[in-house]
């Protein structure tokens, strides 16, 4: 064996040394909070009752996330949905129209926006409503009385005037976060498409409207509904942006005010002193990551489509 393969063997080994190396603490993190986790569910009452119930008291023997699931799946909805039309039609002009001036702007703000502190991101949500408030009141509450009156009471869990703390405004700090993401996946998928192709969409489609929304855009489907799914799990599991917004509730409430969301309840439960409350933070913890890793495994599969 010559000199130059056992360089070779050395370094792949090397490689492989330090990859596990990088990979051992997320692993260790991942297997840890699962078993705490499932440990935690079984001894709060079993994993329906954990997904259904109210957060548990520091005195009781049961409990779960119920009302925090539901104002996380309803504020990350809501702010993915504002994140994926916001975002898809930037990321467009900055990978599409990138000779523009403004193009230019557009992504220097994106990269900007990309690395600013979340938890900023919630203050200033929280001091544009509160600029606002009074006047978005005075347009839902009477919208709230006329839809309740055809539809029921159940409306004004979703339609009324707005507390200080909510979920819309949870939401659209939420939609904040996601806007760079999905605006820099879309930017790089309509940048890497081939020029041949891009040509042949412009002179079949006639306009470019067409040409970039109607026919590039099936090109690249796949790589923006991975940014899609990858900026859903990104602020799905956000913290910061919601202290200032949701503020967070331990009971099953109408979303027009304070909501509850699982990161807050295991930021709030994890500094307690109650066994049974560090215990829910554990189970809490398992849940959210499983929502998490299986948006995640969905962007990669989707990704590797291309």
């Amino acid at each position: 064996m010559n000199w130059r393969r056992v360089k070779n063997w050395l370094g792949i080994g090397a490689i492989v040394v330090l990859s596990l190396f990088a990979v051992a603490p997320v692993l260790f993190v991942v297997v840890s909070i699962y078993v705490a986790g499932a440990v935690a569910i079984a001894s709060l009452g079993g994993l329906a009752t954990f997904l259904t119930a109210e957060p548990p008291d520091p005195f009781a023997t049961s409990g779960g996330v119920g009302p925090l699931l539901a104002g996380t799946l309803y504020m990350t909805a809501l702010g993915a949905a504002a994140g994926i039309l916001v975002g898809f039609p930037i990321g467009i002009y900055i990978g599409e129209f990138k000779r523009d001036k403004l193009s230019h702007v557009a992504r220097g703000a994106v990269n900007m926006l990309v690395e600013f502190p979340t938890i900023a991101m919630g203050l200033f949500v929280y001091g544009m409503f509160s600029m606002v408030r009074r006047d978005v009141n005075s347009l839902l509450a009477p919208l709230s009385r006329d839809l309740s009156s055809v539809l029921g009471g159940w409306v004004t869990w979703f339609v009324g005037p707005l507390d200080f703390y909510n979920a819309y405004i949870g939401a659209a700090a939420l939609a904040i976060v996601m806007i760079p993401y999905v605006a820099l996946f879309t930017a790089s998928a309509y940048a890497s498409i081939d020029q041949p192709l891009r040509e042949a969409a412009y002179s079949l489609s006639g306009r470019e409207y067409k040409a970039v929304f109607a026919v590039l855009r099936k090109v690249v489907w796949r790589a923006v509904l991975a940014s899609f799914l990858l900026g859903t799990a990104k602020i799905a599991g956000e913290t910061a942006p919601l202290f200032f917004t949701a503020l967070g509730n331990h009971y099953y409430a109408p979303f027009t005010g304070p909501t509850g969301a699982v990161t807050l309840w295991i930021y709030e439960a994890a500094q307690s002193s109650y066994k049974v409350q560090v215990d829910s933070a554990y189970g809490a913890a398992a849940v959210l990551l499983t929502v998490v890793l299986a948006l995640f495994i969905l962007a990669k599969l989707l990704g590797r489509g291309r």
